[in-house]
């Protein structure tokens, strides 16, 4: 028997085993080998066994100074001498051409299981999308009836429901008065929450929206809540948190007392499996706190002290986010939307990494997979033709 007729004949559990260990990308070229190889990956069983045991990378939309936007998926090694980031060419799409949107104006919302949700805002609308970049479908998700204008503020969520498995998104909404000398907010007449569950096709309203403003970021989903970093209308800051499960506000823990500060420069993120909170109200340094044990106010420690380096670009003012931490001690970052960086731990220094030249961007952890928006029975499911520009 040929070496090409054993691979066909193997038991299709041993077919599934060796091929969920593929890159997503490879996956996808299997299928087109035999009917039983498709049968196999189509499966919901191979979906999360290939979840499974994919690395995580990074989902980079690419903002380009004629408008243009771009993503791409990034993988990194997690070795002591090597963390460079590599992209597949073949798995990056122009989000204007490819989903139909007006260029210049989309937002990452979240990532879940290989599934990203995007925001596109246009005039005074909001356009929101779950994308899959591998199997490239996407849904678009119904708009919401009316419009909302400065000063009013709206962020949203991306989130899944553990024990029930559904994926929903979440969309606050608070309507402010404005000081006209000042700019400051007197008061907030009106604030809203709605939840999108994918695969019901209309938007339901939530109850008890916390009463609270100036959300600079979106929504960080982590062991089944969503959190934000808020500001209540005295300018103190504080960590508001929604159960996915429950569709309800609880109150969370803040590792420091919630002073007023001129700068809202504190971001959310997930490092070694602990939620994190990145502190970049220092001219001189970037503090990440790390909470060891979730929920647990007195578990928040001090973990890394970052010095700031006087030639590095952009000092203060811009919110950075905590991406990774590698086995060596090296950290992996954002700054803004302008770059990502690696703090070097050896030599405690800053290095950016050249992911695009003179190009905004926008990055977020991510895992691809195989998942399909199919499974959620969307009347308005598309899939969009590969595009390399």
């Amino acid at each position: 028997m040929s070496d090409e007729g054993f691979l066909m004949n193997l038991p299709s559990h041993i077919i599934l085993d060796i091929l969920s260990r593929l890159p997503a990308q490879s996956i996808l070229t299997c299928k087109l080998v035999c009917k039983k190889w498709l049968r196999v990956i189509s499966t919901p069983e191979f979906a999360n066994l290939h979840l499974f045991r994919s690395p995580p990378g990074l989902v980079v939309f690419i903002h380009e100074s004629g408008g243009a936007e771009f993503c791409r998926l990034f993988e990194f090694n997690d070795d002591a001498f090597d963390h460079d980031l590599h992209y597949d060419p073949e798995i990056k799409f122009e989000l204007s051409a490819s989903l139909g949107i007006s260029s210049g104006a989309t937002v990452q919302v979240g990532s879940i299981n290989g599934l990203v949700c995007l925001r596109n805002f246009y005039r005074k609308y909001d356009a929101l999308y779950v994308c899959n970049p591998i199997t490239r479908e996407y849904v678009a998700l119904p708009v919401l009836d009316w419009l909302f204008e400065f000063p009013s503020q709206v962020t949203y969520g991306f989130g899944l429901s553990i024990i029930s498995g559904q994926y929903k998104v979440v969309r606050i909404f608070h309507e402010c008065v404005l000081d006209p000398t000042t700019g400051t907010i007197l008061s907030i007449p009106k604030y809203e929450c709605h939840v999108y569950t994918l695969g019901t096709g209309s938007w339901r309203s939530i109850e008890g929206v916390p009463f609270a403003y100036n959300c600079r970021s979106v929504g960080l989903f982590f062991n089944g809540n969503l959190h934000w970093v808020i500001q209540d209308l005295e300018g103190s800051e504080l960590i508001s948190c929604f159960d996915v499960e429950k569709e309800s506000f609880q109150p969370f823990p803040f590792p420091f007392p919630g002073e007023r500060h001129k700068r809202a420069l504190h971001s959310l993120g997930v490092v070694s499996d602990c939620l994190c909170l990145c502190d970049n109200t220092s001219d001189s340094e970037i503090v990440i706190w790390v909470m060891k044990e979730y929920g647990v106010k007195k578990s928040w420690i001090k973990e890394f002290v970052i010095s700031k380096m006087p030639d590095f670009a952009g000092t203060s003012y811009e919110m950075v986010y905590a991406l990774k931490v590698f086995e060596n001690g090296d950290i992996l970052m954002s700054w803004e939307d302008y770059y990502l960086f690696f703090y070097r731990n050896q030599s405690k220094t800053l290095q950016q990494v050249e992911v695009v030249p003179n190009n905004s961007i926008q990055t977020m952890l991510h895992v691809p997979s195989l998942f399909s928006l199919k499974n959620f029975t969307e009347n308005n499911l598309y899939t969009y033709c590969r595009r390399n520009p």
